[in-house]
């Protein structure tokens, strides 16, 4: 792999074919990848990008979809919905095909924040309760920093479109000890889960409940069907049946030169954690090296190679006996993760919508936030697909990674799945 070059982004793309005030929900249901404008003032190219993998071509479009989007920070998607973040830093769920904007409960009521004053042009001065000992602390921020400090993700239960549209609950990630916490439609504030295994990674809703995982890889899960929410579980695995050869993984403990992420995901009716296995510095063959690997005495400044995706661990969730059980095949059904609502859908579609998604594989986008913007030339990057089968990671045709994307693409699923 070599380095990556330039800074601003080029897509072999094709004008859309939709209307340019609203971008109709597709027939097909096979995720989009969708790559949101640039942040940057002096980017020449402010059209949101839509890449079709049945069709295997990426749709532009320039309307009102680009100025809604452009000042916000992207925290999920899902059920056709994106969730983000204003340039305020005030929360908000858009829904793309048609442009619908549903306000969510605003910043200053998320259950850290003491106080927020300040604007988006000049920045915010934060109080907020911070760790165990729920200590305030102070701070002057601007208006990305603190958009990517208070929601890390976020989810919904359901689509808001269906039905009468007032039983979805949206639930978030939040704040500097990445707790958990929800509303309902109508609320006017955002409430502690008051969950006891924070930091938490990944949520995700099954069957009318929601689960969080925690970074040391317990699960709690809240059953939202009635009226309140109720704990139901505390799980922490007491081991783990591998069927890999154990060198194999144990060289993933080498922190110096992998990293991972993981992710809840439901399939077929099963609860699964996917833990991804990304490369810190990857040399040009594919290999994790470290970093002081890359130094010589006629370079003392290293080529940059960036993070680089290189393996995904998938796991059932087995709650009565304990343990998290190795899955070896997805069958027929395809993973998509990344800052999205993780999903599981059939690669082989319906018989009136087939899809050209890979059975057994994982697709996936970049959400590696604490390096993203180490570099001018690259973040974003790290978007792809791997296979179950042969344990490759393949990427994704029709996109153009050899530059920095920023902001980073992420998946969605039309709503009317």
């Amino acid at each position: 792999m070599a380095p990556l070059r330039a800074k601003n982004q080029t897509h072999n793309s094709r004008v859309s074919p939709y209307p340019s005030s609203t971008l109709q929900s597709p027939l097909q249901k096979t995720p989009f990848l969708i790559l949101l404008p640039s942040l940057e003032e002096t980017h020449e190219d402010h059209s949101v990008s839509f890449l079709n993998l049945d069709a295997k071509r990426v749709h532009r479009t320039k309307n009102a979809l680009n100025r809604q989007l452009r000042r916000s920070r992207f925290v999920g998607s899902s059920h056709g919905w994106l969730l983000l973040l204003d340039e305020c830093a005030d929360p908000y769920l858009f829904e793309p095909f048609s442009c619908r904007r549903v306000s969510l409960p605003p910043k200053e009521t998320f259950p850290h924040v003491i106080g927020v004053s300040g604007s988006a042009e000049h920045g915010f001065d934060v109080e907020y309760v911070h760790g165990a000992r729920r200590s305030h602390v102070r701070r002057s921020v601007t208006t990305k920093e603190l958009q990517e400090c208070l929601v890390l993700k976020a989810i919904l239960s359901s689509d808001p479109s269906h039905g009468n549209g007032e039983d979805y609950l949206v639930m978030a990630i939040f704040g500097c000890d990445a707790k958990v916490a929800v509303c309902k439609h109508g609320d006017s504030a955002w409430n502690d889960l008051d969950g006891k295994n924070r930091p938490y990674c990944d949520i995700i809703c099954h069957k009318n409940r929601l689960f969080a995982l925690s970074e040391t890889g317990s699960v709690e899960s809240w059953d939202f069907g009635g009226p309140l929410l109720v704990k139901t579980m505390d799980f922490h695995p007491l081991y783990i049946c591998s069927k890999r050869v154990p060198e194999t993984t144990c060289a993933y403990h080498d922190r110096e030169r992998f990293s991972s992420r993981c992710y809840l995901a439901e399939s077929c009716g099963n609860l699964l954690l996917v833990e991804r296995h990304v490369g810190e510095f990857v040399s040009d063959n594919g290999e994790a090296v470290r970093e002081a690997d890359l130094l010589s005495d006629e370079c003392s400044h290293p080529l940059v190679y960036p993070y680089k995706t290189l393996e995904f661990t998938v796991y059932r969730l087995n709650f009565m006996q304990q343990k998290l059980e190795e899955v070896e095949s997805l069958g027929d059904n395809a993973l998509f993760l990344g800052g999205n609502h993780s999903m599981s859908l059939p690669a082989a579609g319906t018989a009136q919508h087939p899809s050209r998604c890979k059975k057994n594989s994982i697709y996936f986008t970049d959400d590696y936030w604490e390096r993203m913007e180490e570099d001018y030339s690259y973040g974003g990057h790290d978007v792809g697909v791997f296979s179950l089968g042969d344990r490759s990671v393949k990427p994704l045709k029709h996109l153009d990674l050899l530059h920095r994307i920023d902001p980073p693409p992420f998946w969605l699923v039309p709503n009317d799945m």
